[in-house]
């Protein structure tokens, strides 16, 4: 029986030996200032036992860090903005003078946005014992694929960090300098840029179109479908989407057909819903026709529409848009669920399964079992760190190198900021003298 008393102990040795402290520090301290100010002024949020929530923690080394967190044992760890002064004196100062300066520019996806479509679990599913399956997760898959493209090709982003939520979502961190530096208004923009459908039930209005005229999408839009055309397939077959068992499921597919296909869609509607078949079979056929049907009659919009409308990702853009929102902390642990947040390769997102996640319970295990065998066996070296030891060890290794890469390009920009300073203050001086 797992109790609270069991949960605490097993996070205090998680802080204490497990938990990547300097590594998190160092990434989130990257910046043009020193490591040490810059982690002073960033605002770290603790959620402990009985509800109680901190906001406004600040540290001003790792080590302060890991000693608070082993000290209070949060159950989750949200991480904010580099204010303009330490967050722990937020209390003292007036709002003109404690403001947020930067923070990464991020996004939230949580599949429970997308329950209209999503039927094996959430909402529509309420005998479901889990918060995602395999079924669902595409969706998360389709998330990853189409907004790292965008970011990457068509904003130009370089270091991108991709992180499991623990639950039911990923969470994306874009730490790129000019990321980082965006306001409101143009973390708004971005999000609005990538946003076709907003959360459950939300779609935005689209026009409807005659045959005469076949609208052209934004290429941005086109490659997104191209991207994510095998996995609507892939998702629609397992959500027996197109199933005569399930008429609310044909009925929104087919919604989507516009008012100058009505008979069409009426006709199929009635042929859909009246015969029971095999559901998987007849999705996937189902699907083929409605395809075939369209294409003929000069309609691929729509096809389109369909797919961006099921599996394009949804946004929280308030997550995005927000200077002051938090956002949680790789690395802590989901309290639901006891899976460890943990970064994800976007190049391996096909094979990152969310359902073998390591647990809290399985890492404190697997250190202990370690511990035992080098303590009988005195060739193995004692210096080893102790994540190494763990099923963590991959994540954390994935994360190190992603850090390094991101605080070697912030040295190259620093580097080259200077010579533009110094080749200015050459020039003036070479005018003043002449």
């Amino acid at each position: 029986m797992v109790t609270s008393e069991n949960v605490d102990q097993q996070l205090r040795i998680f802080y204490k030996k497990i938990f990547p402290c300097d590594l998190l520090c160092k990434w989130l301290s990257c910046g043009p200032k020193q490591p040490s100010e810059t982690l002073a002024r960033r605002e770290f949020s603790f959620s402990l036992a009985g509800d109680v929530y901190l906001r406004y923690q600040s540290f001003s080394d790792p080590a302060s860090l890991r000693k608070e967190l082993v000290r209070t044992c949060p159950y989750k760890i949200d991480i904010g903005a580099v204010y303009s002064a330490p967050p722990k004196l937020q209390r003292s100062m007036s709002s003109i003078s404690f403001v947020p300066e930067w923070k990464e520019l991020v996004f939230d996806i949580d599949l429970t946005d997308y329950d209209e479509t999503r039927f094996c679990c959430g909402a529509k599913n309420p005998h479901s014992k889990t918060a995602i399956c395999h079924h669902c997760w595409e969706l998360a898959k389709c998330a990853v694929i189409c907004l790292d493209r965008a970011l990457r090709i068509d904003f130009g982003f370089e270091h991108i960090l991709w992180v499991y939520s623990g639950r039911r979502g990923v969470h994306c961190w874009v730490c790129d300098p000019i990321a980082r530096q965006l306001d409101s208004a143009g973390r708004a923009a971005v999000a609005e840029y990538l946003t076709i459908v907003h959360g459950s039930n939300a779609r935005k209005q689209k026009p409807e179109f005659s045959s005469r005229f076949e609208p052209m999408l934004h290429p941005s839009i086109e490659a997104a479908t191209e991207q994510l055309n095998s996995h609507f397939l892939k998702y629609c077959v397992s959500q027996d989407i197109l199933s005569s068992y399930y008429p609310d499921r044909v009925r929104w597919v087919l919604q989507h057909l516009p008012s100058d296909l009505d008979n069409q869609r009426d006709k199929l509607l009635e042929q859909w819903t009246s015969s029971k078949t095999s559901s998987t079979d007849s999705t996937l056929k189902r699907w083929n026709t409605l395809k075939c049907f369209l294409q003929a009659e000069g309609r691929n919009t729509i096809i389109k529409n369909i797919i961006l409308d099921t599996v394009y990702p949804r946004l929280d853009i308030n997550v995005t848009t927000g200077p002051s929102h938090l956002l949680k902390s790789p690395f802590c642990v989901h309290p639901k669920t006891n899976f460890v947040c943990v970064p994800i390769d976007p190049q391996l997102i096909e094979e990152f399964d969310p359902l073998t996640v390591p647990r809290l319970c399985d890492l404190v295990t697997q250190l202990s079992q370690a511990n035992a065998i080098v303590a009988s066996e005195e060739a193995v070296p004692q210096h080893l760190l102790a994540y190494k030891q763990t099923a963590l060890r991959p994540y954390i290794e994935f994360f190190e190198r992603f850090v390094s890469r991101l605080a070697a390009s912030m040295q190259v920009d620093t580097k080259a900021e200077s010579d533009v300073d110094r080749a200015e203050i050459h020039g003036i001086s070479t005018v003043a003298v002449v």
